[in-house]
């Protein structure tokens, strides 16, 4: 089996506001808090990404669900994580989560043992929990025009 190669291209617009893109035509906006000097247009970096993790997990426990015959009627997740305060002023300290917690909420009429089993399941299928939780590489290029 191969990879899957995903991409988004991103423009800074004013202030903090981004425009994120991807190659099938969707578009997000990134933004701060006008307490941190933004204009609040969408969800700040950090928020995404616990997005993006809340994401995958209910798109994994519906497709694992699915596959185990499992019903689910409703699904939900709460997710939050700390960030040091001074970890945007100061290289010296670690800048991302310290810890991230979710909780799923799971409405089914499916026997508790099998609820329990997609539970115990999601998070190892689930590629942005791998990626968090790996710390993969991340590797940056510019270019000045």
């Amino acid at each position: 089996m191969g990879t899957n190669k995903f991409s988004v291209n991103s423009e800074l617009k004013s202030g903090t506001k981004i425009k994120v893109h991807n190659n099938r035509g969707h578009e997000i906006t990134i933004d701060e808090p006008e307490k941190a000097g933004g204009t609040d247009k969408g969800m700040n970096p950090v928020e995404i990404t616990l997005a993006s993790l809340a994401g995958c997990l209910s798109i994994t426990a519906k497709s694992l669900a699915d596959k185990m015959k499992i019903q689910i009627d409703k699904l939900s997740i709460s997710i939050e994580g700390e960030i040091d305060e001074e970890a945007m002023s100061s290289a010296d300290k670690f800048s991302g989560f310290k810890e991230i917690r979710y909780n799923i909420n799971f409405e089914s009429d499916s026997p508790k043992k099998k609820i329990e089993k997609l539970y115990q399941s999601i998070e190892k299928y689930c590629p942005v929990s791998d990626t968090i939780k790996k710390s993969v590489p991340v590797k940056g290029d510019y270019q000045l025009n």
